[in-house]
């Protein structure tokens, strides 16, 4: 897995998704308590933690456990973590996001931003609200449907690269199934797309057809893209990311 192209290319991009400080903040603004002494965060599929090291400045009385498959990426985290003195608090764990190696109930919150596609958001739900504390809380963003009626083109292409990809209010349902209160959810603006992911993508989408260009797996990714931000500036208002905030009963 660690000679994926993917890991490559991504490793070469400030963040690996679409999404801001700002927007971390209003999801977490959104859980109504935290236990006394702050609590145990679970930060799954970090990336290069650019969401930990919010979440660390929005709680500073709290600890948190941020996991990734790459450790490359762990590696660059371990950096913002010496460099804002945070190591006290704050530890990675290389872990499959499907595997993770913590006991049940240990977490008084898990985050997790833009990465549950990986295992398909209902796997995401059900598997990780085990890891959650009674009457703790779970936010997931993901990629959803914002219409019945998307783009033929759109639906297509994630067709290929999401099939699991669903319509917004079937995630919510997924969330009531698994047994979690829904306590808030919002999307994220077209706009923070294009700010903190697209522009950077788009700047380095030449340079990177010529680092790869012996290597057709690597310029399959970067063709797909290219695909993508195509898509998205075609069809925004179709689709889009949500974060959900939940919460398990006590």
């Amino acid at each position: 897995m660690e000679n994926n192209p993917i890991f490559k290319i991504f490793e070469s991009f400030p963040r690996q998704g679409p999404g801001d400080d700002e927007h971390t903040e209003k999801a977490f603004s959104i859980i109504a308590e935290l236990p006394e002494g702050g609590g145990e965060i679970l930060d799954v599929g970090c990336g290069k933690g650019v969401q930990t090291m919010a979440l660390a400045r929005l709680c500073p009385s709290c600890r948190i456990t941020a996991t990734d498959i790459h450790q490359p990426f762990l590696d660059v985290l371990e950096e913002k973590i010496a460099a804002e003195d945070f190591s006290w608090r704050i530890k990675t764990v290389r872990a499959s996001m499907d595997d993770l190696p913590f006991e049940e109930e240990s977490f008084d919150i898990i985050w997790a931003e833009g990465c549950s596609f990986i295992i398909g958001f209902e796997n995401a739900v059900n598997y990780w609200k085990k890891f959650l504390k009674p009457g703790g809380y779970m936010m997931i963003s993901d990629l959803f449907w914002f219409t019945e009626s998307p783009s033929a083109e759109a639906r297509e292409f994630f067709a290929e690269i999401d099939p699991s990809m669903m319509i917004e209010d079937k995630g919510f349902d997924i969330i009531r199934n698994a047994g979690l209160e829904q306590v808030g959810s919002f999307r994220l603006p077209s706009r923070v797309w294009e700010e903190s992911y697209y522009s950077e993508v788009k700047g380095r989408l030449t340079g990177l057809e010529e680092e790869y260009s012996g290597d057709k797996d690597a310029l399959v990714v970067i063709e797909v893209l290219k695909k993508e931000i195509e898509i998205f500036d075609k069809y925004s208002d179709d689709y889009g990311y949500t974060y959900s905030i939940m919460r398990k009963p006590e």
